[in-house]
């Protein structure tokens, strides 16, 4: 088996403070500030699994990044104790794509969209959303010295910022990178031109201002996979394929008979799984009698745990990962 070629790349980040925080997704116009000498990122020409890496980058198998700390003799910029952070920043962060509806958009490694907000300048790079604006819109934040893992696009493209609270923010196409707290299933656009002034990043490292309703809703291709598996992941029991991806059931389904009804949005986020080469699949960890499988109308055979037809995200690249808050839209991990 070949090898994926890794090219580590150091990138120095630029310090940008902010002159106020923003209320909502109201914003001030922010200084510019000097560039940060120690404290760099690692940019990586590969995904994390090259790294034998697993999981989102926030758990305890997550190797901690060297240079944790900006290099002697330097300091960071002076946090402010009003701006609040909203996350724990990672140990390292993927950066991927996604064949979306309205083009090929960048995500994290657990396959979320991350947005640009207009209201941010590019150069300098710094960030215009804080306070509550940057509890509805997380900005990507990494631990200063920690891995980016850049998959699908050119590492050129990204770099990284101080946030008026000294933590470190990833920029893409020199803007600052953020999530929205809107998104809740892996590939959602639910923030794809918010307030005209957020739009989902293309893998160029420019922003996407195609809507959502002019896009052409397509249905993703089966998740093919020779082995189901059983095992206990970071964050519970799962079910994984055979490239450790974690398979979900969906409540809107039927079980008796078991029926599948993820159509149309849905079927454009959610790949049926089928075995490989259209038989059954292996089953490790698994008694038997659980799976089955139902004929879809393209004439693959999908497969059934309990009666539950099984799904894979199609942006999901985490390993080891369940992601809890796609249970408000009906899916669960499979166990």
């Amino acid at each position: 088996m070949s090898r994926t070629p890794v090219r580590a790349l150091a990138v120095p980040l630029a310090a940008a403070l902010l002159l106020a925080g923003c209320a909502g997704n109201e914003a001030a116009d922010p200084a510019a500030a000097p560039v940060l000498a120690g404290g760099e990122i690692q940019l990586v020409d590969a995904p994390a699994s090259s790294a034998g890496l697993t999981g989102d980058g926030r758990g305890d198998n997550a190797v901690e990044a060297s240079a944790a700390s900006p290099a002697a003799g330097t300091k960071p910029p002076a946090s402010d104790p009003t701006v609040p952070s909203p996350q724990a920043p990672a140990k390292w962060v993927q950066l991927s794509t996604n064949k979306a509806t309205i083009g090929e958009t960048v995500t994290d490694v657990t396959g979320f969209t991350l947005y640009g907000f207009t209201r941010d300048p590019a150069e300098p790079p710094a960030s215009a959303c804080t306070g509550t604006c940057a509890e509805s819109w997380p900005p990507v934040l990494i631990q200063a010295g920690g891995r980016v893992f850049v998959d699908g696009m050119k590492t050129d493209d990204i770099g990284a910022i101080r946030r008026p609270d000294g933590g470190v923010q990833v920029t893409i196409g020199g803007r600052p990178a953020y999530r929205f707290g809107g998104d809740t299933v892996p590939g959602d656009l639910n923030g794809q031109g918010v307030d005209n002034a957020w739009f989902a990043f293309g893998s160029d490292g420019k922003a996407i201002d195609a809507l959502i309703t002019t896009a052409e809703l397509k249905a993703a291709k089966p998740d093919r996979t020779s082995t189901l598996t059983a095992k206990e992941g970071k964050d519970g029991p799962i079910v994984v394929d055979d490239d450790g991806a974690t398979i979900y059931r969906f409540d809107g389904d039927d079980t008796d008979p078991p029926a599948s009804n993820c159509t149309g949005a849905c079927a454009a986020l959610w790949q049926p799984v089928v075995a490989r080469n259209g038989g059954r699949v292996k089953l490790k960890g698994i008694d038997d009698d659980r799976v089955w499988w139902l004929s879809r109308k393209d004439g693959t055979k999908q497969v059934t745990l309990d009666g539950s037809p099984l799904y894979r995200n199609v942006a999901d690249k985490s390993t080891d990962t369940i992601i809890t808050s796609a249970a408000t839209q009906g899916w669960t991990a499979a166990r």
